[in-house]
């Protein structure tokens, strides 16, 4: 999504005008609506024949993500719609500031479905020798550094989830680092999709055994970090 809206911005200075925030309803037939939606469209024509249709908040959710790129968010909905007849719940390992949690949460309004949202809300784990700095992304010299770093606090999240109804008692918020909340009784039996957004080798892993346990036949799991970041 950042490079979508690099392009907005790109045309739009080209025209002598800049992008601001529009508020919900000023969104809707704006010059960023129509773009989203073309940008929508260009994929569902030639890579993903089958992405649903996106009203008006999921186009703005779309084009308000933060961290996963445009047509990662795609892929997502897509997936999503694959396994809506998949028994089981919609996990979210790695939710930072919820903005991919919303648009989950809105994906999946009408489905019977729980949303689960795993996160240590303390920022990144300590990273462990598989970890290996490729992006320095926040120009902090090592990996090591990074431990702490993107800590959002729950509230932000609920607040994201919050704006667009969907309703609270179907969240699960996990709050906690995985190797030490996957150990608690109180999580999902049956899991339909899964995101994963752990940035660490040692996170992933713990997530994926612990899905490979309970992921339906049909299942889908979409993993965020590949050659961008740290290697693992």
């Amino acid at each position: 999504m950042k490079r979508l809206k690099q392009l907005v911005n790109a045309v739009l200075r080209l025209v002598g005008l800049e992008m601001s925030r529009a508020g919900a309803t000023e969104f809707s037939g704006s010059l960023l609506a129509r773009v989203t939606q073309d940008g929508i469209n260009v994929y569902r024509a030639t890579v993903l024949p089958d992405l649903p249709e996106q009203d008006g908040v999921g186009i703005e959710l779309i084009y308000e993500l933060t961290g996963t790129q445009f047509g990662e968010a795609l892929y997502i909905l897509n997936a999503l719609q694959q396994t809506t007849n998949v028994p089981g719940d919609c996990c979210e390992f790695g939710v930072a500031q919820g903005a991919t949690s919303a648009l989950i949460a809105h994906s999946i309004r009408d489905r019977d479905s729980d949303l689960w949202l795993f996160d240590s809300f303390e920022g990144l784990p300590r990273p462990t020798e598989k970890d290996v700095l490729k992006d320095d992304i926040f120009g902090l010299g090592t990996i090591e550094a990074y431990e702490g770093t993107m800590a959002t606090p729950v509230g932000s999240v609920k607040n994201r989830l919050a704006a667009i109804d969907f309703p609270m008692d179907r969240v699960k918020l996990v709050p906690g680092f995985i190797e030490e909340t996957l150990n608690q009784g109180h999580l999902p039996q049956r899991v339909s999709f899964a995101y994963i957004d752990f940035d660490f080798y040692e996170p992933i892993k713990i997530a994926l055994n612990f899905l490979d346990r309970v992921m339906h036949s049909g299942a889908i799991i979409i993993i965020d970090d590949y050659d961008y970041f740290s290697m693992g």
